[in-house]
């Protein structure tokens, strides 16, 4: 038996994706957001989040899925590199276990996302979850617009 991980599963439109369990920090409930002008489309804004401001951007929109849902939106508030975001998913359901064997390495395309983006894909019985790679969901170039969007607002 190989190492066995557990991910916090959640969707986008109607397909599973996993993250690490250590990579999320906390699953929250919508929170006002202050839009900035001049972000990236993705960006919705930040929010203050117990005195501190994080940044909070639609993975629906990060990675072009359809923005229809008719669930309760939940925030994912992540570290990606020493910095906290708070990603916008459908819903976050489930925390699962999921042993090295179950994880396949992506193919190119699939599900339309950019493989550089995939950790991998989880076949389990009758699911497959795409599995995320949140250091890769954003460029350098827009960690450090992030950083400082959040550096000068605190």
């Amino acid at each position: 038996m190989g190492t066995i991980n557990q991910f916090i599963i959640f969707k986008l439109a109607s397909e599973e994706f996993g993250v690490e369990i250590t990579k999320v920090q906390e699953i929250l409930k919508p929170q006002p957001v202050t839009k900035l002008p001049q972000a990236a489309d993705f960006i919705e804004g930040i929010t203050n989040l117990r005195g501190d401001i994080i940044t909070i951007i639609d993975l629906r929109k990060r990675l072009d899925f359809p923005l229809d849902n008719e669930g309760e939106d939940r925030i994912l508030v992540v570290k990606i590199n020493d910095i906290d975001v708070g990603f916008i998913v459908d819903d976050a359901s489930e925390v699962i276990r999921i042993e090295e064997e179950q994880i396949v390495a992506p193919k190119k395309g699939i599900a339309g996302i950019k493989t550089e983006y995939l950790e991998g894909i989880a076949k389990l019985e009758k699911r497959l979850i795409i599995l995320l790679d949140l250091d890769k969901i954003l460029t350098t170039e827009e960690q450090i617009k992030i950083e400082e969007i959040t550096e000068s607002h605190q």
